[in-house]
């Protein structure tokens, strides 16, 4: 191998492609492909020393020299992922880029050098080092090489300028004559304005009509509730249905119906209902088994013949876009996704030929933008984000670009980018929170949905096991999102979530919401903060890349640092065991449901606990029994800890409420979202007998604990909540 070694400036074959250091091109079969910087600079640092391992901490050095151990092994995964995906190559059966486990890389491939032409000076190569300089969990910084790579970049500018001078002077006079009798106005500016006509309440989701000059939405509130019609400049809106389940509606090609998805029992429906108002009709009923947690979304074919949606596996472990044809209403797979993943959000090209989507993690917080060929075939990542996307997205008029919300740069706005690849970019005069765009086929017009919501984190007071005292006071607030609390085994602080830094953190106050302070800054999505049984380390899970994993750090401050426990998988939820020794945690590694595992606290191959589903787990006060809750099935169900049989001890809470209960010596506080109005219940395990303890005055949001002293009840709380449209005018 080492006759094949490449130099430092020359280009080299390997397989069917060949690299050129000095253009920094790769190209395949002799058609240049495009690479990013990042993988870019890793190739070149592998292709150094072909057929020898590179080790991770030389790659961390050499282009990630002053980033936090975080930002390497986001930035390192993301850009082998995309190297491997460029060059066709598989992890598990590698032709070229191997995987040391824990160790590092090795190239695989026989590497040739090229012969080049001969040049009067030659070029040096710029260093991988000099491709990319820093990285910013996974936004990139690039820094100008310096030495001869600066003198290569001079020269090639000297050129263009002679070039573009010469231009100028044999077309400059064509130009001016022209200019003195053709005249082009500057684009109109863009102007941003509230839907006039939508009712009060919660406006959602919305759809531009064919001629662009009517909008229909989804609303939702505590009586105005359904799917709308209205004018773009109009003064009231045409209610078309009155169901409080009824969202994501989108106008037909021919502008004379609108369809739109129904949640129920039964599962889910779409519906179509005239444009003008009229009887809607049944278009299509998914089982419920089959029918995936709303909101779907749905879009139509421009050729008015499909329907694009969502569907569910039965066993709620991944969910795929299907296409259902209006002629005779079958239904067909578009995409199929691995285990744990969720395809979303489909949105025809205007030619439609293509069906732009979303694909998530079940776990909900890493998610992706794809593209598809409408007739099926493998879908194309635009997107490298992992980061949560929110709504369905858009393609401009022109078929170019396709419009997202994301989280990627912190808080929640709309970004574009090209339909073919590039690196989003965020709309200008679009603020936070933003999201679920539209873009009208004609009249240069978008609408998306501004958001503004506080969750806080309340106390209320216990007069005895089953009854509360005076009324719920206020603990923790903070504009954002502050949920998902724990306290300290002294009860004398809280942890918490709060993404009041734009970021989602973890965060402590003391009991009395005094004193807070940001304990982690990742600048990513951490959460379910559990403070260990000696009050020394908080247990999180973060999201540093593709899957979501468990960190720890120390209270007094430090470094958080990764726990291992399954690679390739989600892992999330975590949790402690009463003698402080295990950290529970769950996982879909296992490719199906989530199951409940525990690695030990001082490192060590995990344990699987949980057969038959489980997703967040407590151990009883003597650690006898591990009572959990299940992400397929509603309730808390009990174990003992050195393995059995499971039973189901409460039926409550269900869905995505699975983490609203909290374990308490001889019973269990729970949410019932079933009951009206939703209510904090307590079983008692001597009798079985169920309690109604109080009911919040809003929407309980995630986080039900009781402190140590089982004297109050803490939970988090949706205090505000105001959705709208906003209509932009002029957008290009």
């Amino acid at each position: 191998m080492a006759d094949h070694h490449p130099a430092t400036k020359d280009p080299v074959r390997f397989g069917v492609f060949e690299l050129d250091p000095c253009a920094g091109e790769l190209r395949k079969h002799g058609v240049r492909i495009k690479l990013q910087d990042q993988p870019f600079a890793v190739l070149l640092i592998l292709l150094e020393k072909p057929g020898q391992l590179v080790t991770r901490e030389e790659l961390q050095r050499r282009l990630w020299p002053a980033d936090t151990f975080v930002e390497f092994d986001k930035g390192i995964y993301n850009a082998l992922k995309r190297l491997r995906e460029t060059l066709g190559d598989e992890a598990e059966a590698p032709r070229y880029i191997e995987t040391i486990p824990k160790r590092g890389y090795r190239f695989l491939a026989e590497v040739h050098k090229i012969g080049t032409a001969a040049s009067s000076a030659p070029v040096e190569q710029p260093s991988p080092e000099a491709v990319l300089t820093s990285t910013n969990l996974g936004q990139r910084t690039i820094a100008s090489p310096v030495g001869t790579v600066t003198e290569f970049r001079q020269a090639k500018r000297v050129r263009i300028s002679v070039g573009a001078t010469l231009l100028v002077l044999l077309c400059g006079a064509g130009i001016w004559r022209f200019s003195r009798t053709s005249r082009v106005d500057p684009p109109a500016a863009l102007q941003i304005v509230s839907l006039a006509g939508a009712p009060r309440g919660h406006q959602f989701t919305a759809s531009f009509s064919p001629d662009g000059n009517q909008l229909a939405f989804d609303q939702g509130g505590e009586r105005n509730y359904g799917i709308y019609a209205t004018l773009i400049d109009g003064e009231k809106s045409l209610r078309l249905t009155s169901n409080r389940d009824d969202c994501c509606p989108v106008w037909s090609p021919d502008g004379r119906q609108v369809a739109f998805i129904r949640h129920s029992r039964e599962g889910l429906g779409i519906y179509a209902v005239p444009a003008l108002g009229g009887t809607e009709h049944l278009v299509y009923r998914g089982s419920a088994e089959s029918s995936p947690h709303p909101p779907s979304y749905l879009d139509w074919s421009p050729d008015g013949k499909v329907l694009a949606f969502s569907q569910w596996h039965e066993n709620k472990n991944s969910g795929w876009i299907s296409l259902l044809s209006l002629t005779d209403s079958t239904t067909r797979s578009l995409t199929s996704p691995a285990d744990q993943y969720f395809d979303y959000g489909p949105a025809f090209s205007p030619d439609g030929q293509s069906v732009a989507f979303i694909r998530k993690t079940i776990a909900g917080v890493d998610s992706d933008l794809f593209v598809v060929p409408a007739t099926g075939g493998k879908p194309r990542l635009l997107t490298f984000d992992h980061s949560q996307i929110f709504g369905a997205p858009a393609w401009t008029a022109d078929g170019r670009d396709i419009v997202f919300s994301s989280i990627r740069g912190g808080l929640l706005t709309l970004w574009r980018i090209s339909a073919q690849g590039s690196r989003p970019q965020p709309i200008a005069g679009v603020g936070a929170i933003a999201c679920c765009p539209s873009i009208s086929r004609k009249g240069d017009q978008l609408v998306y949905t501004s958001t503004i919501a506080n969750y806080g984190i309340w106390r209320v007071d216990l007069k005895d096991q089953t009854h509360v005292q005076g009324t719920p006071n206020l603990l923790i607030s903070a504009n954002g999102r502050n949920w998902r609390p724990d306290f300290s085994p002294d009860g004398t602080r809280i942890a918490f979530e709060s993404d009041r830094s734009a970021y989602t953190e973890i965060w402590t106050c003391n009991s009395d919401g005094s004193n807070c302070g940001q304990l982690t800054s990742l600048h990513g999505v951490a959460g379910t903060a559990r403070w260990s049984p000696d009050g020394r380390h908080i247990v999180f899970e973060f999201h540093p890349g593709e899957h979501s994993e468990i960190y720890l750090v120390e209270v007094a401050g430090g470094r958080p640092r990764l726990v291992p426990t399954l690679p390739g998988g989600d892992n999330l939820a975590p949790s402690w065991s009463r003698d402080g020794q295990w950290i529970y945690f769950t996982s879909d590694r296992e490719g199906g449901l989530f199951e409940l595992w525990k690695v030990p606290l001082q490192g060590g191959q995990p344990v699987r606990v949980t057969k038959n589903g489980g997703v967040y787990g407590m151990e009883s006060r003597d650690g006898r029994f591990l009572y959990y809750s299940k992400f397929e099935s509603p309730g808390v169900w009990k174990m003992p800890t050195n393995g059995g049989e499971e039973s189901r001890i409460v039926d409550q809470p269900a869905g995505d409420d699975w983490y609203n209960w909290a374990l308490v010596g001889d019973g269990i506080y729970f949410l019932n979202r079933a009951a009206h109005p939703e209510t904090i219940e307590f079983l008692d395990f001597a009798t079985g007998r169920r309690t109604p303890v109080f009911s919040p005055d809003h929407r309980l949001d995630w986080g039900v604990i009781v402190s140590p002293d089982h004297r109050n009840i803490v939970y988090g709380q949706n205090d505000f909540f105001q959705s709208s449209l906003v209509l932009v005018k002029n957008f290009r």
